[in-house]
């Protein structure tokens, strides 16, 4: 007989966190408790909502950012308080969005009749019990709370270290997280600095950048020399259509023939290769999931960084800014590879090998900055929480190295390779089996399919 669930127990507290509980606090029977865990004590807001600046962007129109499956305008009609003229294609600062979700949270517990306590701390270890119905977990501080279950909702990892800068780890000159990145801390007036990546991240950092230091050079390293794409300034007029989505479930599950097909659609109407892209998005996940591990590691290598360039694009206004600067010459692009990075003075001395060049150039920056998103593959993450559930085997990599073990109900499958039915994940890393698990759209369906299965369990 299946236990019941009396207490939930959340472990983060970004988007999927947040959402997660707004979806419990609204579903779960009476005398449910509901406990949120976060190490900062921030709630709804994360890596990507917990920005100060009002020049971070979300990266997704204000019609499909509401964090609630039946509310389909929740967002947008809060935006219309601020601002009355937005519209489904506006884009929002990111600071903004962190404070809706964050009055969402609020607003769900003041309405739910689950009692619900928000806990600042980091958790040192969660203990299941011999039965697998309840779990200890213990925070640093010493305080012990016992779950009947457990999420854990933790979102975005800094990157890892690129190949060649493991000499500059510890260096000032160089910076690993890009998210605690304070430009002003560069005290220079036209400072020389390497972002190495040119995606989404590398983006935030450039604007950051350019508005504290308009004297700053910019170079933007990357393996293939890449640059960021932009969502429409306005909606295309109505009347394309595409049948690419079901042409790609028609035919044979290889990356060679998923590539041919985009390519022959894109050429067919190649103005609208932003929908296109648009619709492979509801059945990304099939099409991965059709893919064996030799067509996955396929698709990683070779096409992955095209993917990512295409499918997740920047705002307009964010893109006018990168235009201008790269056409004024602030920022340089460089495609190829460090070869040796090293710390000379008060500045890092670097050798880069060109793509398609057997030429070394050797260059300096008084600041490198990691900017190569966030890591995946949880053998390469440092931290306690992730270290501590993959000693004690509650937690596995997946083989590809791109997020964590996941069965289809949401339950953590262990190093043993059996399903916890008392440990549950939600967030981006399962992107390992669904690919498309990253984006607002995808997650708020998640959180709130995983919720269903946990309420059910409890007798709701």
């Amino acid at each position: 007989m299946e236990f019941q669930v009396k207490h939930l127990v959340i472990i983060g507290a970004g988007f999927s966190g947040a959402v997660t509980a707004i979806e419990f606090l609204k579903r779960a029977p009476q005398g449910s408790r509901l406990t949120i865990i976060n190490r900062s004590g921030k709630m709804a807001r994360g890596l990507a909502y917990g920005t100060n600046s009002p020049d971070h962007l979300l990266n997704v129109p204000a019609g499909n950012m509401s964090a609630l499956v039946d509310e389909p305008n929740s967002f947008l009609n809060y935006f219309r308080q601020f601002e009355p003229d937005a519209h489904s294609g506006s884009f929002v600062s990111r600071k903004l969005y962190g404070t809706y979700l964050s009055e969402l949270l609020d607003l769900a517990k003041e309405q739910s009749r689950v009692q619900c306590e928000s806990v600042a701390g980091e958790v040192c270890s969660i203990e299941p019990q011999a039965d697998g119905t309840k779990a200890l977990i213990v925070l640093q501080a010493g305080e012990q709370i016992v779950a009947d279950h457990v999420v854990l909702a933790f979102g975005n990892f800094p990157p890892a270290t690129p190949r060649g800068l493991q000499s500059l780890v510890d260096s000032r000159f160089y910076v690993e997280d890009p998210w605690a990145f304070k430009a002003e801390e560069i005290h220079c007036e036209a400072p020389q600095v390497l972002l190495i990546g040119s995606g989404l991240t590398a983006v935030d950092i450039l604007i950051s950048l350019l508005r504290s230091h308009p004297k700053a050079s910019i170079t933007m390293l990357s393996r293939r020399g890449l640059l960021p794409t932009d969502h429409r300034e306005k909606l295309p007029a109505p009347g394309f259509t595409t049948n690419i989505g079901a042409d790609l479930l028609a035919g044979s599950a290889t990356v060679a023939d998923y590539v041919r097909q985009v390519r022959r659609e894109v050429a067919r109407s190649p103005e609208h290769w932003r929908e296109i892209v648009a619709a492979l998005r509801p059945v990304t996940s099939e099409l991965w999931s059709r893919l064996n591990v030799v067509e996955r590691q396929r698709f990683l290598r070779h096409v992955q960084p095209h993917w990512d360039v295409y499918r997740h694009r920047v705002a307009p206004q964010t893109f006018r800014i990168y235009q201008d600067a790269l056409a004024a010459s602030r920022i340089k692009t460089i495609a190829g590879r460090i070869v040796s990075a090293r710390v000379t003075g008060e500045c890092v001395s670097m050798t880069i090998m060109p793509r398609g060049s057997d030429l070394n150039i050797d260059c300096s920056f008084d600041r490198v900055i990691n900017c190569t998103g966030p890591c995946t593959d949880i053998r390469k993450i440092s931290d306690p929480l992730i270290s501590y559930l993959s000693k004690e085997s509650m937690i596995q990599a997946d083989e590809l190295g791109v997020g964590i073990a996941v069965a289809q109900d949401y339950s953590v499958v262990s190093g043993s390779g059996s399903n916890l039915q008392w440990l549950s994940y939600v967030g981006p890393m399962l992107k390992a089996r669904l690919w498309e698990a990253t984006a607002v759209p995808e997650l708020r369906q998640h959180a709130r399919a995983l919720v269903a299965k946990i309420v059910e369990r409890f007798g709701g």
